[in-house]
C-alpha cells in the first residue's frame, strides 16, 4: 500500500479542529466570554440564553470594551492583550490568555459584538460568521462589550449531533455560572434562562452574599467559615459537613486566584478534614478560595483551563486538610446544641426551688351577739342536725389570739392529695443520688442491655426517696444553663431529652460509638490500645486478604491488633482492640481487611482511624434496651467531653426540633 502524502489543512479545518478544544458546548463558550468580561474589569455582567445556548445565548458587561483599532485582532486566532513573552506564562494573572477563545467561538457559530471602548464617542458593530468579518460598522451602544451568538456548530453538524438536550445544555450552564458567581463576589452577576431569572448576584464583595443568591439563606445557615493561612496559601471561604452534605462533589467549588478551577488534590484534602462528619456515601459542600503567589502555579495545562498544577502539592494539599480540620473543630458543638456547653461553670449559683411551712398569722375572732340557744336549735333541726351546747364567753375574752395546731399550708396539701390523683412522672431531673459514672472512667463499656417485651414502653420512675430531692435540690449540670431533662426512650433507639424549648433525640448506638472512637484514638496516640487474649487465635486469610494484612500491618498494629504471619496466608491473633471479645475478633479483622482494600494508598494515620471504625461497629445497638443508669452516663459522657456531633461514619448524634416547629406541624400557630 503506498503511504499517503502529506498535506497542509485548510484554515477553516483548523480552526474547527482547534474550536472543538476550546467550545466543546454552549456553557464552555459562555465561560470564555464571561472571563474576559472580567479580564476587562467589569462589575456587572448579564448572561442570557435561549434553549440551553443551542438557539442563543448573549453575555453583556460594562468592562473597558474594545478600542476600534483592535477590533479586527480580537477574532484573530493567537491574538491576545494578556501576555507578550514565554516567561509570562509563569505568572499568569489573568482568566484569559490563550488567545483563541474568540477566534473558537467565531469558527463555529455566527457571532455579533457590539462594543465601545472607554472615552469613545460612539461603539463598534462587527459580525462574523464561521471565522470570516462580514461587517464592521458604527453602533450607538453603552460601554463595555455585548457578544451575540447564535446556531453553536451550525458548520460542524458532527459535533451538534452530540450536545445535549436544552434542559441538560442548560442545567449545565447553570452549574458553570454558580461557580463563577461564588469566584467573583465583587461582581454584580445576572442569569436568564429562556426569559426566566435563575441567579442574580448582589455584587457587594461579601462571599456571604454570593453563597446565598446560589444556595439560598438555610444552606448558608448550615456551612462553617474557613479563614486560615499556612505554607504560604490563604484560605477563606466556607464547608457543609452534615446536612449539608451533598450526593456528589459538583458542589465542591475551589477557586485559586479567583480562577474557578477543579482539583483532585483540594478534593481529597477537604474530603479527609471532613471525615466521619459526612454520612458514608455524601461527599461534603465547600467553597474556598486560595490565594498564592501566582509563580506557584501553572494554569497552562488544558485549553479549557479547568486544570491547574501546583509547584508543591504536598504542602498545598496539607494546608487546605489542616485549615479545614481546624475550623470544624472550633464549631464541634454549634451544628446540634449551642446552647448546651459552657467552657467553665457559671458564676451565679443555679435556682433553687424549696417548700417552706408558712407561719400563719394570729386569728382575731371580733366580739358578735352570740345566737341564742333556741334559734340555732330550730335552725340546725330542720335540717334534722342535733346540736351541741354552744361555748359561753365573756366580752372580755371577744379578743383572743388562736395558734392553729397544723400549719394551713399541710393542711391544704393533705386535703388536695386526697382529692387529687397521683400525677404521673414522665422526666428525670438528675437527682443527687442517681448513679452516675465516675469522672474518671475506662473506656465507656458498651451499657447492659435489658431483656423486655417489644411493646412494653420505658419510663424512669425516681424512687420515693428521690421524688423529695427532685423536688427541694435539683442538681445542675455544670455544661448546661438550664436543666436538661430526660423525658425516656423511644423504641428502645433514640433517647429524648427536653432542654428549654427544645426537643432533643439523641441516637444510642452513634453515641456510644462515638464515645469509643474518641477514647482508642487517643490511647493509640501513645500505646496500641490493645488487650492479648488467652489462647491465640489462628485465622486463614485469602490471597488478596493476605496481601492487604502485610501492607498495612503497622495500621492495623497501631489500632491494637497483635498479629503476626504464620505461612501459608494464615495470621496469629495476639492481642485485639480492647472493645472486641475473642468471639468478634475474628469478624472484626476482616471487616477491617475488607476496609483497607480501599485505603492502600491512604497515609498510616488514615488507615489506622478505618481500622478502628470497624472496632466501634460493636458498640451498643439500636433497639437494645438499657437501664436508666447507663442512659444518663451515655448523655453525661457526650455533654462533659463535647465530642464531634457525628458519629465516625458521618451520622449525627442528636437531632432536634424547636418548640415553634412542633406547633407549626399541629398548626398551632400559622406559618
Amino acid at each position: 500500500m503506498e503511504p499517503s502524502r502529506i498535506r497542509q489543512l485548510p484554515p477553516d479545518v483548523i480552526g474547527q479542529i482547534a474550536a472543538g478544544e476550546v467550545v466543546e458546548r454552549p456553557a464552555a463558550a459562555i465561560k470564555e466570554l464571561v472571563e474576559n468580561s472580567m479580564d476587562a474589569g467589569a462589575t456587572a455582567i448579564t448572561v442570557d440564553i435561549k434553549e440551553g445556548g443551542l438557539n442563543s445565548f448573549r453575555v453583556s458587561d460594562n468592562g473597558s470594551g474594545i478600542r476600534p483599532e483592535d477590533i479586527k485582532l480580537a477574532f484573530a486566532r493567537h491574538a491576545t492583550s494578556k501576555i507578550r513573552t514565554a516567561e509570562d506564562l509563569y505568572g499568569v494573572k489573568s482568566l484569559g490568555f490563550r488567545g483563541e477563545a474568540l477566534a473558537s467561538i467565531a469558527a463555529v457559530s455566527r457571532v455579533t459584538c457590539l462594543t465601545r471602548a472607554k472615552g469613545q464617542e460612539s461603539g463598534l458593530s462587527v459580525r462574523n460568521e464561521g471565522g470570516e468579518i462580514l461587517e464592521i460598522r458604527d453602533a450607538a451602544c453603552p460601554e463595555g462589550t455585548t457578544f451575540t451568538v447564535k446556531d453553536l456548530f451550525f458548520n460542524a453538524p458532527v459535533r451538534r449531533k452530540f450536545l445535549k438536550k436544552p434542559a441538560t445544555e442548560t442545567a449545565h450552564v447553570s452549574e458553570l455560572m454558580a461557580r463563577l458567581i461564588l469566584s467573583h463576589p465583587a461582581i454584580s452577576f445576572r442569569f436568564m434562562a429562556d426569559g426566566k431569572l435563575v441567579y442574580f448576584s448582589a455584587g457587594d464583595g461579601k462571599i456571604e452574599s454570593a453563597v446565598m443568591s446560589v444556595y439560598g439563606m438555610p444552606t448558608l445557615k448550615l456551612l462553617t467559615k474557613v479563614e486560615g493561612n499556612m505554607n504560604g496559601i490563604l484560605l477563606s471561604g466556607y464547608v457543609g459537613v452534615g446536612d449539608a452534605g451533598r450526593g456528589n462533589r459538583s458542589h465542591e467549588h475551589f477557586f485559586l486566584n479567583g480562577r474557578a478551577m477543579k482539583s483532585g488534590i483540594l478534593s481529597a484534602a477537604v474530603e479527609t478534614a471532613c471525615r466521619q462528619r459526612v454520612t458514608i456515601g455524601r461527599f461534603p459542600m465547600c467553597i474556598l478560595h486560595l490565594d498564592m503567589p501566582f509563580e506557584a502555579t501553572d494554569v497552562n495545562v488544558h485549553p479549557n483551563k479547568w486544570e491547574v498544577r501546583f509547584q508543591d502539592e504536598r504542602a498545598v494539599r496539607q494546608a487546605v486538610e489542616t485549615i479545614v480540620f481546624e475550623a470544624l473543630e472550633k464549631t464541634n458543638l454549634s451544628p446540634v446544641l449551642p446552647p448546651l456547653y459552657l467552657e467553665t461553670k457559671p458564676e451565679a449559683a443555679p435556682a433553687r426551688v424549696q417548700v417552706t411551712e408558712p407561719v400563719a398569722p394570729p386569728i382575731k375572732i371580733q366580739a358578735v351577739t352570740p345566737v341564742s340557744q333556741t334559734n340555732r336549735e330550730k335552725k340546725l333541726s330542720a335540717f334534722g342536725v342535733e346540736s351541741a351546747p354552744l361555748p359561753k364567753f365573756t366580752p372580755a375574752e371577744a379578743s383572743v389570739s388562736v395558734a392553729p395546731a397544723k400549719p394551713v399550708s399541710s393542711a391544704l396539701r393533705e386535703t388536695s392529695a386526697a382529692m387529687l390523683p397521683p400525677k404521673p412522672v414522665l422526666q428525670v431531673q438528675f437527682p443527687k443520688d442517681l448513679p452516675f459514672r465516675a469522672a474518671v472512667s475506662p473506656a465507656p463499656k458498651a451499657p447492659v442491655s435489658l431483656e423486655q417485651p417489644a411493646s412494653t414502653p420505658i419510663s424512669f420512675l425516681p424512687k420515693e426517696n428521690e421524688i423529695q430531692q427532685t423536688q427541694d435540690a435539683l442538681v445542675e449540670m455544670h455544661f448546661a444553663h438550664k436543666p436538661l431533662k430526660i423525658i425516656g426512650v423511644a423504641f428502645n433507639t433514640y433517647i429524648l431529652m427536653e432542654y428549654d424549648d427544645i426537643l432533643i433525640l439523641c441516637d444510642q448506638h452513634a453515641v456510644h460509638e462515638r464515645l469509643l472512637y474518641e477514647k482508642f484514638m487517643k490511647e493509640t496516640a501513645s500505646a496500641p490500645a490493645s488487650q492479648a487474649m488467652l489462647v491465640p487465635l489462628i485465622v486463614s486469610l485469602s490471597k488478596a486478604e493476605y496481601a492487604v494484612y502485610e501492607e498495612n500491618e503497622e495500621a492495623l498494629r497501631k489500632a491494637g491488633f497483635d498479629l503476626s504471619p504464620m505461612g501459608d496466608d494464615t495470621v496469629q491473633m495476639r492481642g485485639v482492640p480492647i472493645v472486641l471479645g475473642q468471639p468478634q475478633a475474628e469478624k472484626c479483622l476482616m471487616e477491617a481487611l475488607d476496609a483497607l482494600m480501599h485505603d492502600a494508598r491512604a497515609p498510616i494515620a488514615d488507615r489506622t482511624s478505618r481500622v478502628i471504625q470497624m472496632a466501634c461497629k460493636h458498640a451498643v445497638k439500636g433497639g437494645e434496651r438499657l437501664p436508666e443508669e447507663s442512659v444518663i452516663a451515655l448523655i453525661r459522657d457526650v455533654m462533659e467531653q463535647k465530642v464531634t456531633p457525628t458519629c465516625p461514619h458521618g451520622r449525627p448524634l442528636m437531632v432536634q426540633l424547636s418548640h415553634t416547629e412542633l406547633d407549626k406541624r399541629f398548626r398551632r400557630i400559622q406559618n
